[in-house]
């Protein structure tokens, strides 16, 4: 399973809030699966992909977004 955690962004300072959550990850070694910027309810948000809850859920916390329910799965329905 996979575990999203969805951060909103603003494009005014995108660079700087991607490099402090990169130091974030490296300072507490999480290596998530993939980053994604896209948008949802009209905003823009980074979706980050955890092979664990907690470090989903602590990411998610640390930067003001949410984790996403149900967790994804990594199969694919046919």
């Amino acid at each position: 399973m996979r575990y999203v955690a969805e951060i909103p962004v603003t494009e005014d300072d995108l660079d700087g809030q991607m490099n402090r959550m990169r130091a974030w990850l490296d300072h507490r070694r999480f290596e998530p699966s993939s980053f994604r910027l896209g948008s949802a309810g009209g905003r823009q948000v980074v979706r980050v992909l955890f092979n664990t809850e907690s470090e989903a859920a602590a990411f998610a916390t640390e930067f003001g977004g949410t984790q996403l329910d149900p967790p994804l799965s990594d199969t694919v329905a046919a």
